[in-house]
């Protein structure tokens, strides 16, 4: 919802636009329009103060493959420009550290911030959490090779390969692109964004950002 303060102490609140989005058997309810350009903390602190959580790497995707079925509808366009000419922020995020990398789907903003608290949810099989192996591929890649990249299925789900396949395939039938964290020697986090427009237009996963990128835009989600 668009705020704008007025003389005499009142408020103009301009109401928003719901699109429901199909996502693993489920309808999302992503709020419009974008938010962003924005750093990612600030983006995501305004979908927490707009009571809505924060979407992950795989329900962009779906959001992104919604957008490419419509693509004259004017959001749906929007949401296109942004993810061919700028990037998306998700709410997944990674953590490296000397065993490998962690990804955690951040939809509240609660990441616990050591590999200590991560490896607990680990072993408790939280749904929010996935362990990757280090040394994984990265960069350029066939599209049959990038989802069965260990990092790319932690960031997308391996029910969600379908959906992501087909959105990878609108942009570049054969190839692409992957990069995030690999193992360091203390606690590193990345935040992942995604788009089509870096190395010549072709899907990409990036999940090595810091916040002092400031083009990605994002939707919350209604809870």
């Amino acid at each position: 919802m668009d705020v704008t303060k007025l003389k005499g102490n009142g408020q103009l609140r301009i109401g928003r636009t719901e699109l429901d989005v199909p996502h693993l058997g489920k309808t999302l309810t992503f709020i419009l329009p974008l938010i962003g350009p924005d750093y990612h903390m600030d983006a995501m602190a305004e979908i927490d103060s707009q009571g809505l959580y924060r979407p992950t790497t795989a329900e962009v995707l779906s959001l992104v493959d919604l957008a490419l079925q419509n693509k004259e509808e004017p959001y749906c366009a929007e949401i296109l420009r942004r993810f061919n000419r700028g990037y998306l922020w998700t709410a997944t995020e990674s953590l490296s550290f000397p065993e490998g990398v962690i990804v955690y789907d951040n939809i509240e903003g609660k990441m616990p911030q050591t590999n200590k608290g991560l490896l607990d949810l680990v072993n408790k099989k939280d749904e929010r959490v996935r362990l990757v192996q280090p040394e994984f591929k990265m960069g350029r890649m066939p599209i049959s090779e990038f989802f069965k990249n260990p990092y790319a299925i932690a960031q997308i789900g391996e029910n969600m390969i379908e959906t992501a396949e087909r959105v990878a395939k609108a942009f570049n039938k054969k190839e692409a692109f992957l990069y995030g964290l690999d193992k360091s020697d203390s606690d590193a986090k990345g935040l992942t964004a995604v788009g089509s427009d870096w190395y010549d237009s072709r899907l990409n996963i990036n999940g090595y950002y810091h916040d002092g990128s400031n083009g990605g835009c994002v939707s919350g989600v209604r809870k």
